[in-house]
């Protein structure tokens, strides 16, 4: 692709939505997060951890591409909560989105919902 048709091709939207319940905020993660949209999902961890949200669920049903300022917003969001004695965990995360976490070494780090502790590696 050049760069004039990258310029002139749509940008596929990217979409971060919260829920709230009690202390724990679900992240529905929706399309791209990438360095143009990852402004996007900082904002909604931001905003939920600094209301009465402790424990933060990361869903990826919807996600269909991430990449490291993705990655970088996870670690960010898991620090965080941790830093208010939170959690995070991880939602329906498919086994690309698994594999990508097993390669940068943190899957271990963080527990995928439905699990009981942080996911051993693959």
């Amino acid at each position: 692709m050049t760069t004039d048709e990258e310029a002139t091709r749509p940008a596929t939207a990217s979409v971060v939505r919260t829920e709230v319940s009690g202390d724990g905020g679900r992240v529905l993660l929706l399309g791209e997060i990438d360095h143009g949209a990852v402004g996007q999902l900082d904002q909604a961890v931001e905003g939920l951890l600094g209301s009465a949200v402790v424990h933060l669920v990361l869903d990826f049903e919807g996600l269909n591409f991430f990449d490291s300022a993705c990655i970088s917003a996870l670690i960010r969001a898991k620090t965080r909560a941790e830093e208010q004695g939170g959690t995070v965990k991880l939602a329906n995360v498919d086994r690309y989105a698994r594999r990508i976490l097993d390669i940068t070494g943190l899957l271990g780090s963080f527990t995928i919902e439905g699990e009981e502790s942080p996911s051993p590696s693959a």
